[in-house]
């Protein structure tokens, strides 16, 4: 029977004080933040208000995302990733960033960038493509990239604020309150303006089958249970079928929006 595996970045076969510590605060080691439900699982937010045993496991906190990053199927065999967040972040201060290098140098042989640069990774950039079919009518492709990775180059601000179609003094705000170097030389520059090489990457994890309420194998129902007794709780299954659909055809629409 299928189980779950890791509960906010912890095994649930070697529970101890220090996943305890974290399961209270529902933190994601991965982000660095507390638990979001994985980008794909915003749905399976638990209302603690209806669960009181459950709301002694976190206190001072209203609602709490199942926060499950992977599932054991069966004994004996790997376990299957079903979190984004657990297969691959990209932000600096996460505490576990070691359970992911093997992602990353896999990853880092096929962006092909050049060794000693730095990079900048931008986390869930939306990108609106328009377009005007034959008979006049407007289309839209409305998605989101997992994360998009570029190089940096110096351009000064009046440069920028061209490409951007907004005043320097709009420009240099929205550069400030992102994070980015300003220098002045003469003229205002931007140190650390995106440039190529460009790379989109995207985060394919395993979906969950939708369980069954009276085994209690749903996924709230598998959190819940898990957190009050790790030890005896059953889980959903992996929805083989739906991962390869939503593989391919993200590949697909993806990989033609960001050609565009």
């Amino acid at each position: 029977m299928s189980k779950i595996y890791e509960l906010f970045g912890y095994r649930l076969d070697a529970w101890g004080a220090e996943a305890r510590a974290n399961c209270k605060k529902a933190w994601c080691p991965f982000m660095d933040a507390e638990c979001d439900g994985g980008g794909n699982r915003y749905l399976s937010a638990i209302d603690l208000k209806t669960h009181p045993k459950l709301a002694k496991k976190f206190p001072g906190k209203r609602l709490v995302q199942s926060g499950v990053c992977s599932l054991r199927v069966r004994d004996g065999e790997q376990p299957w990733i079903v979190c984004p967040r657990r297969l691959l972040s990209l932000r600096e201060n996460s505490s576990r960033l070691n359970y992911q290098n093997h992602v990353k140098q896999q990853l880092s042989k096929h962006m092909d960038l050049p060794q000693g640069n730095n990079y900048r990774a931008w986390a869930e950039v939306k990108m609106k493509v328009g377009t005007t079919t034959d008979d006049e009518q407007d289309k839209f492709f409305d998605y989101t990239f997992d994360y998009v990775i570029a190089g940096s180059k110096k351009l000064a601000l009046s440069d920028v604020s061209k490409m951007i179609g907004r005043s320097e003094k709009a420009t240099q705000k929205i550069a400030e309150q992102n994070g980015f170097t300003l220098a002045k030389r003469g003229d205002l520059w931007i140190e650390n303006f995106p440039s190529d090489p460009v790379v989109i990457v995207e985060i394919m994890t395993s979906s969950t089958s939708g369980g069954d309420k009276n085994k209690r194998t749903q996924i709230g129902m598998a959190f819940e249970d898990a957190v009050l007794n790790p030890a005896n709780h059953n889980g959903p299954g992996i929805n083989y079928r739906q991962v390869w659909a939503r593989m391919v055809s993200q590949l697909i629409v993806k990989s033609q929006v960001g050609i565009a």
